[in-house]
């Protein structure tokens, strides 16, 4: 009978294992030596983070796991890699991917991605991006307007930080206005500071503005055709992007997915297994769309303003 009961256990583990390696390609299966009921102890950013994570612990979208929410301090990831945290939710994609390189923790891996604060196009002149004949701004002949469609020629005011210009490039190629030479959610480094150089064609003949919007983003808003805001900025002026925006970055696929951060050690573990299938589950997508309007939305289920 001892010997029936250890058989069995090892294949109870080797069960749990592999479904919670199912959850992400990125963490290898290793058996957790953590007790299944204990809490979770997260290191947690601010909005669009802990918010999210209690959502999930009121709602039971993950059974009975218990979470601890932390705040996240600027060496979260240490606190993780080292034990005195569990799991880490504050970071994007490339800011983990970038840190654990420089920093030397490779037992750290993404367990989920979870949402994006989606850039997004926004005009206070014109009313969407339905194919048009119009044009502006254009030294050979007068402008020419008959509809309210984003014209050929409009001058669209982008951020001038490196990652703020690729992710304006990526959503005008999402929005059909440019045409790069790579598709969106590479996670190189060219992939994510791609420039001028990269665009192989301009459909709407756009004139691309690089500008700090720390201090006069309402400004650009108006005096511009169109601007690419980052969510933050974009309510700060008073734009709500499900209501306002005239195109938003996706969610599948985005590469600047912010992510839940997990330690080898937990690998196998259900917990961390049943966290990671909740924040990824159309419950936390809704809650996102109904909660913060486009401003956060979900890496997996697509959002539909």
């Amino acid at each position: 009978m001892r010997l029936v009961r250890n058989v069995m256990a090892v294949i109870a583990a080797v069960w749990v294992a592999a479904t919670a390696a199912s959850c992400s390609n990125d963490v290898s299966v290793t058996y957790s030596e953590n007790t299944p009921g204990d809490a979770l102890r997260v290191q947690v950013g601010g909005e669009g983070y802990r918010d999210v994570l209690e959502y999930v612990s009121k709602a039971k979208l993950a059974g009975d796991v218990e979470l601890e929410l932390v705040d996240a301090p600027a060496d979260a990831n240490a606190h993780v890699a080292d034990g005195r945290a569990d799991l880490a939710f504050y970071q994007t994609q490339p800011a983990f991917l970038g840190n654990r390189e420089t920093d030397g923790h490779g037992t750290l891996s993404i367990v989920s991605k979870v949402d994006v604060a989606p850039y997004a196009l926004y005009s206070s002149k014109w009313k969407d991006l339905e194919p048009t004949d119009d044009w502006v701004n254009s030294n050979l002949v007068s402008d020419k307007v008959t509809g309210q469609s984003l014209p050929h020629g409009a001058e669209v005011a982008v951020p001038q930080t490196k990652a703020g210009f690729a992710r304006s490039l990526y959503l005008l190629q999402t929005a059909g206005l440019v045409k790069l030479d790579r598709p969106f959610g590479g996670l190189t480094v060219a992939d994510l500071s791609v420039s001028d150089a990269n665009v192989l064609e301009s459909q709407r003949h756009l004139a691309i503005r690089q500008l700090d919007f720390a201090e006069y983003a309402e400004d650009i808003y108006h005096n511009y055709d169109a601007v690419v805001l980052d969510p933050t900025t974009a309510t700060s002026i008073g734009l709500v992007p499900a209501n306002d925006a005239l195109a938003i970055e996706p969610g599948p696929g985005n590469p600047y997915a912010r992510v839940l951060v997990a330690a080898s050690r937990l690998a196998g573990d259900p917990r961390v297994s049943a966290l990671a299938h909740a924040l990824e589950s159309k419950e936390v997508a809704q809650y996102l769309a109904t909660t913060y309007h486009g401003k956060f939305i979900s890496a997996h289920v697509p959002f539909a303003p």
